[in-house]
């Protein structure tokens, strides 16, 4: 179930590229950030999903979490 929400928010990202690219410019991100982000996202949550490594990619998950939450999302 975890794998799912990284695998879908990543498909999510390619079939509205432009619009995120342009939210993460609005919130001061550069755009060509992009297709890293959608990797980590994919292949992540492909990792956690097959089991390989699962523990260090979890952990690494659960920072891109934290980090993608403190810059997108107003507290």
């Amino acid at each position: 179930m975890l794998s799912m929400i990284f695998i879908f928010s990543g498909f999510t990202k390619i079939t509205g590229y432009a619009a995120t690219q342009g939210y993460m410019e609005s919130m001061g991100v550069p755009g060509m950030l992009l297709p890293l982000v959608i990797a980590v996202e994919l292949l992540g949550g492909i990792a956690i999903l097959l089991g390989f490594k699962a523990r260090l990619v979890a952990i690494l998950m659960a920072g891109f979490s934290i980090v993608s939450a403190l810059l997108f999302h107003q507290f």
